[in-house]
């Protein structure tokens, strides 16, 4: 996607869904670019539907029964899936949350600062997970400058 910003009450326009909900949306989804694996037949417009109906991904797997009853291409499917990939789901969502409760060693907002980065360190976590020379050489481009 390009670099673009969507406002809170441009979320729902863009996406079929509210902000609060995009995780259970990329949840039963999926997302390939970020290896969220969804659930096997779920796309866009399902997601969309099964959200609208129950709200949530709780309420969604807490409902399957009804999702075959609902009035949408492939429901029976959906709800098959939706039973044979509940802990896919789960885990997707787990994948797509935002942690919200991470302990921060600070007292005031104040102290957060942007620091230079630690190129040896990130260089050594590029060779042990694989990642390409291309996407270490090109490191340089996304780094922020600091003046000294």
């Amino acid at each position: 996607m390009p670099d673009v910003r969507y406002g809170y009450d441009d979320i729902a326009e863009r996406f079929g869904v509210v902000p609060e909900r995009m995780a259970d949306f990329l949840a039963l989804m999926g997302d390939a670019v970020d290896n969220i694996p969804g659930v096997p037949g779920v796309g866009r417009k399902t997601a969309q539907t099964l959200l609208k109906h129950f709200h949530t991904l709780d309420g969604v797997l807490d409902s399957i029964d009804q999702v075959g009853k609902l009035k949408f291409r492939n429901a029976t499917f959906i709800a098959e899936s939706l039973r044979e990939h509940r802990e896919t789901a789960l885990l997707s969502r787990r994948l797509t949350a935002i942690a919200c409760d991470m302990p921060l060693p600070i007292s005031r907002m104040s102290e957060l600062r942007l620091l230079p980065p630690d190129l040896a360190t990130l260089d050594t976590f590029c060779e042990t997970q694989n990642f390409g020379r291309s996407l270490r050489d090109r490191r340089a481009g996304c780094i922020p400058r600091h003046a000294g």
